[in-house]
């Protein structure tokens, strides 16, 4: 998983629109996340919430699915490992966010800024997809750098003549 509950939850303000768009209460939702201890809350809002973890867990399951479509057109090995390319966790957490949010009917600027996200997070991919963009350090199918030497590589090299003019052609003017 790229994703997880807990990277959706992270921060007070992720982890309220969470609680308000399952109608579930904010610190219960934090703690069937992280599976601790819901004793201090009745069984029907323990369900609740449970419900709403498994409903966020099939977002994120289509959010990585959606990332590992766009891998896999470009040849990377799947899944691929979220520690070593952090970035797959930024563009999951935003395809997941969307498809959360898509059944919000408030239009508002936070919904805006996640649909952008969204955006940029599949913009992002599709050049990967492309070859147009690494993963980051260690990508195994980022392009390899130009070699100056290679003249099919599309850099520029500049080749003169020696120097007409120095100091052992002008003697000792």
């Amino acid at each position: 998983m790229y994703v997880t509950p807990a990277h959706l939850a992270d921060g007070s303000d992720s982890l309220k629109e969470l609680s308000e768009l399952y109608g579930v209460d904010a610190p219960l939702l934090a703690a069937v996340i992280a599976g601790g201890d819901t004793g201090a809350w009745p069984a029907d809002d323990v369900a609740a919430a449970s419900e709403a973890l498994a409903s966020i867990q099939r977002f994120i399951v289509q959010a990585d699915g959606e990332v590992d479509a766009r891998l896999a057109q470009r040849g990377y090995p799947l899944p691929q490992d979220a520690a070593q390319f952090p970035i797959l966790t930024v563009w999951a957490r935003a395809i997941a966010r969307y498809h959360l949010h898509r059944q919000r009917d408030k239009t508002s600027e936070e919904t805006g800024r996640i649909e952008r996200d969204y955006r940029d997070a599949l913009r992002a991919l599709d050049q990967v997809a492309a070859g147009k963009l690494s993963l980051g350090v260690n990508d195994p199918l980022a392009p390899a750098p130009a070699d100056p030497d290679d003249p099919g590589t599309g850099s520029t090299r500049l080749i003169s003549n020696e120097r007409m003019f120095s100091r052992k052609t002008l003697g000792a003017l």
